[in-house]
């Protein structure tokens, strides 16, 4: 007689449908981490159940035993891929490698051969004959050892499976613990009629059902993969993120919905933050542009909060979601709002004195003084001037400290050289300025003004400083790759040591103080547009300074930053 249909095989491939739909839907989830081991665990059902369903619909010894015998390779691994699934979801996989695998298959691969050559050794089953069940023709046989060692290993990793989503469950949010206790209700349906089955306890009827109960572990597996998110919204995303205490943390998936968010987090967005909601419903601004940015809040005590975006990755370095940090810095913030406006006040009553002073040195100038007179006013003219050049720079190094690596602008370098030499050039008509560069070469400053700065610095130190009776300043400006180096070199006696040292450290001591306030300058604002500067000798006397600054594409000047919406500048 040939193949038929029954009821009970009818049930079994609807489950291998079941299965088979699930994990084509898990498998275009990669890479997340639980996408491969459900997909596999799916597909392994597949394989059992389809062979179990064919072999229901024949009712000859021959045709049954060997449709039984497919059905192994799949019933075998369902045990293993359930046990990764939950090592996979609960973030346990630092140690797990292709031989950890392997190992995990040895007793599969045993229980496969043993099926397949049981007719040689008797070891998987001593007998087989027919046996008609609920309609149906199944293989009724006496198990060897070999059988029960396969089922030992397969309870064995579906215990500890449970146990490590029961852990998760115990241990994490409401959205995991769903999450898990699902997963682990998928194993519990089969495992139970499989228990029952092979001792012959229970109430049903003496036929296997383990395969048509994966309909029940499918549907489970589906509601964790559909209502609860189970790919995407693992634990060990949020396990990654340290506890911050007072600071508000909003973990997201890959696709930037909401993972997990602390009570301070929806105390400072002043709004309930549920999971799966959208990160563009939170922020006015993508993740990318909020870092670095400071939040204020619209309370009646505005708060200010620095806010700091990273990407989570899992214990094999690769992308598992992504975090925002918010920290309160009202006081910070508060500190450098004083800062800034005693700065200026000093600043500008320095310069108001100064000028008095400048003012009545040129009046006393142009009256009748003795040599020795006209020789100590020159000297006050001279300290008034570094004076008020020390109030310029420390004007420039307030503003350094608000340059905003986002908001650089495409400037050409050269034409700033070219300026520079020729202001130069006239202010030191005894020294030679030469200077090589291409036509145009663009990088990303803070602005005209600040980059002028840099170049009017370096160059200025090359030839203030140059006690040579020809002083010569060569500047060379040239691309290397994505950056734009300044070099400016001079024949004069060299920075000192300890001046460069001193830019490594994080204060300066009472004998080893810098006395180029224009060297810190620099160093400071290069830093800032995230450029950096190298100092190094020149042969056979003088220095050499490196400038190495961003290249930037010309049109980039006119492509400034939209501020995120929300946020003022850090």
């Amino acid at each position: 007689m040939g193949w038929t249909v029954s009821v009970v095989s009818a049930v079994v491939l609807t489950a291998a449908v079941l299965c088979t739909s699930i994990g084509v839907v898990a498998l275009r989830k990669r890479p997340d981490p639980v996408a491969l081991p459900l997909a596999a665990l799916m597909f392994f059902g597949t394989l059992w159940t389809v062979p179990e369903a064919i072999s229901l619909g024949f009712d000859t010894l021959e045709q049954v035993r060997f449709w039984s015998k497919l059905l192994f390779p799949g019933a075998s691994l369902v045990p293993v891929a359930y046990f990764v699934l939950a090592l996979r979801y609960a973030g346990h996989d630092r140690w797990q490698s292709w031989k950890f695998y392997g190992g995990l298959c040895v007793v599969p691969v045993v229980t496969v051969l043993g099926v397949f050559t049981n007719s040689a050794h008797k070891l998987f089953w001593d007998s087989t004959a027919l046996r008609e069940v609920a309609g149906v023709t199944t293989l009724d046989g006496v198990n060897g050892p070999l059988l029960w060692l396969n089922l030992g290993y397969s309870y064995l990793l579906i215990v500890i499976a449970w146990g490590i989503f029961a852990g998760v469950a115990l241990n994490s949010r409401p959205l995991y613990r769903r999450q898990a206790l699902l997963m682990l209700f998928g194993g519990v349906a089969p495992t139970a009629l499989n228990i029952m089955f092979n001792l012959g306890v229970g109430p049903l009827p003496p036929l296997d059902l383990t395969s048509s109960s994966l309909a029940l572990s499918g549907a489970a597996f589906a509601l964790a993969l559909f209502r609860y998110e189970l790919i995407g919204l693992t634990p060990a995303a949020y396990r990654s993120v340290p506890d911050l205490f007072a600071d508000g943390v909003l973990v997201f998936d890959d696709e930037r919905r909401v993972v997990e968010a602390n009570d301070h987090a929806e105390r400072i967005l002043d709004t309930k933050i549920a999971a799966g909601m959208s990160a563009d419903a939170l922020f006015d601004s993508s993740l990318d542009d909020l870092n670095g940015t400071v939040l204020a809040t619209d309370k009646p005590n505005p708060q200010m909060y620095t806010v700091r975006y990273s990407v989570l990755c899992d214990q094999r370095d690769d992308p598992a979601g992504h975090a925002v940090v918010m920290r309160e810095v009202t006081e910070l913030k508060e500190h450098q709002q004083r800062l800034s406006v005693t700065n200026r006040v000093l600043r500008h009553n320095l310069r108001n004195e100064l000028n008095i002073v400048l003012g009545v040195a040129d009046q006393l100038d142009r009256s009748d003084l003795d040599g020795q007179a006209h020789e100590s006013l020159e000297r006050l003219q001279d300290a008034a001037n570094r004076l008020n050049d020390v109030s310029e720079k420390a004007r420039h190094i307030q503003e350094s400290l608000q340059i905003d690596g986002k908001s650089l602008l495409a400037i050409d370098l050269v034409t700033t050289l070219e300026r520079t030499a020729q202001r130069y050039r006239q202010e030191f008509p005894d020294a030679e300025i030469r200077y090589d560069g291409p036509a145009h070469l663009f990088v990303r400053a803070a602005g005209r003004e600040t980059l002028e700065t840099v170049v009017r610095n370096v160059v200025e130190n090359a030839l203030e400083h140059n006690d040579s009776e020809q002083p010569v300043v060569e500047i060379t400006a040239a691309e290397d790759g994505d950056e734009a180096l300044l070099i400016v070199a001079d024949n004069g006696p060299g920075i000192p040591p300890e001046e460069v040292e001193i830019l490594d450290k994080t204060a300066e001591s009472q004998l080893e103080h810098g006395s180029s306030l224009g060297l810190w300058l620099t160093y400071w604002l290069v830093t800032a547009m995230d450029g950096v500067i190298e100092f190094g000798s020149n042969e056979p006397r003088g220095s050499v300074v490196t400038v190495r600054l961003q290249t930037a594409d010309e049109t980039a000047e006119s492509n400034r930053p939209r501020r995120p919406a929300g946020t003022v500048d850090n």
